[in-house]
């Protein structure tokens, strides 16, 4: 028989448990011992994974459990009791993680052209940025309203080359005037409310090399009034590479914007011992209030060392290491894709996994989800993307799912178009894209604006 302090207490906790209901999606139940405790209610969604090990990207440690997802959003994770008639995949003990983000790539031609974007889905990629380097189409706007569907997320950036041909007529020598730099501000500010996400600039190429610092200065002048960032192919990557970074951190000071600085390296046996310097040169500058961060590639080579004869590797694999590892610096591919899918350089095809399969797997350079961390949550960072690049509830359901003990990059030097192994599957905005080594043809990428 119930006491009347019993029934009252009860009552009590069936009001709390009404109103939590309410509010935070669980009820009250009362333990053996009187005391109350949280009973999670089955999220709302149209389909779980279950059965997985959750990395979310934060750099957190993984922790297995089940991710719901509604729509195109990630609805809860973690561990919940499943609702009814739901969908349910088997996860089979594999990780998932954010889809990883390419922040620096040279795809943009390719990716309009509406060919096969498996190479990137097979190596986990969920959204990549385009003109890099200063080249980006001139006419942002219809450039982006006449992209074909997608089954990635794709951003741009407008380039200081297009910007300089629009206001000079062509591609010409010399450095602009007055007149012609007002005539790039505004093109630069109508790129910006036409979608693009920042500016970048190859000042290591004709005819970008005539840019002199004031002018970069009052460009990115225009980056700060749409809060974009300023992103930079430094002035020289090998002998003059201290002075070129210099430039980079004075012009962000000056102008007040983010830098983005890509593809860092030094480039040549006799530049090698300068890495760690430029380490500290970006350690320096962000505690001065700058923000900066960079980005690498797995790779000891690049285009242009492929081009070389005899063959070499212009990087060292300490000085990768130490990118690697260092907390302002995380991965992008610098991609160049071609008609076919023909690829200069093996990282078109094989950027992520080399990272978890070479930098994470055999050489331990960093831990699996500090790689993951560098290949989702600091992108989306530098990006802006608010609701990317992270698991957690609310966020896009860009997804991957991939074996840790398998994924591998397979393309090479001589053979550069291999597909990387080890990506079982990968959603977009809560779509399937890839699933099992085949694309699925649902095109549920969107054009990434701020």
């Amino acid at each position: 028989m119930i006491t009347r302090r019993q029934f009252i207490l009860g009552m009590g906790a069936l009001t709390v448990s009404t109103l939590l209901s309410a509010s935070c999606g669980t009820r009250k139940v009362l333990t053996k011992t009187g005391e109350e405790k949280d009973k999670p209610k089955p999220p709302e969604c149209d389909w779980i994974i279950d059965n997985i090990w959750i990395i979310d990207g934060t750099g957190k440690p993984a922790y297995q459990g089940k991710l719901a997802v509604k729509g195109d959003k990630i609805s809860a994770l973690g561990d919940f009791p499943l609702p009814p008639s739901v969908r349910i995949i088997d996860g089979e003990g594999l990780t998932l993680s954010p889809g990883f983000i390419d922040i620096h790539t040279h795809t943009e031609d390719y990716v309009h052209s509406g060919e096969s974007l498996a190479p990137f889905l097979s190596q986990g990629v969920t959204t990549q940025v385009g003109g890099n380097c200063g080249n980006s189409p001139k006419d942002i706007r219809g450039f982006l309203e006449t992209m074909p569907g997608l089954s990635i997320n794709y951003g741009m950036l407008m380039g200081y080359r297009s910007l300089r041909e629009l206001a000079m007529g062509g591609r010409k020598p010399g450095k602009t005037t007055p007149a012609q730099l007002t005539c790039m501000q505004e093109h630069l500010a109508e790129s910006f409310k036409a979608g693009v996400l920042g500016l970048s600039i190859g000042l290591e190429y004709w005819p970008q090399n005539y840019a002199v610092t004031e002018e970069i200065i009052e460009l990115c002048q225009v980056v700060k009034e749409y809060k974009g960032f300023y992103a930079t192919h430094i002035r020289s990557e090998y002998d003059q590479v201290e002075s070129a970074l210099a430039e980079a951190i004075e012009i962000g000071n000056k102008a007040g914007v983010p830098v983005q600085y890509s593809h860092i390296k030094a480039g040549y046996k006799r530049n090698w011992s300068k890495f760690p310097n430029m380490l500290k040169m970006l350690e320096e500058a962000k505690s001065s209030g700058l923000d900066i961060t960079a980005d690498v590639y797995p790779y000891t080579y690049s285009s242009t060392d492929i081009g070389r004869n005899p063959f070499s590797h212009s990087m060292s694999e300490e000085n990768l290491a130490r990118a690697a590892a260092h907390s302002q610096v995380f991965f992008a591919s610098d991609t160049g894709i071609y008609t076919g899918g023909r690829a200069i350089h093996p990282r078109a095809y094989g950027n992520f996994p080399r990272v978890l399969g070479k930098l994470v797997r055999e050489k331990q350079i960093i831990s699996l989800e500090e790689a993951v961390h560098k290949m989702t949550a600091l992108p989306a960072k530098r990006l802006r993307l608010e609701n990317r690049g992270i698991l957690a509830p609310g966020y896009k359901a860009d997804l991957v799912l991939f074996e840790p003990e398998k994924i591998i990059d397979k393309a090479t030097r001589k053979d550069t178009t291999l597909f990387s192994e080890g990506v079982r599957h990968v959603w977009i905005n809560g779509k399937r894209a890839w699933e099992n080594g085949q694309e699925t043809k649902v095109y549920n990428g969107e054009i990434l604006t701020y």
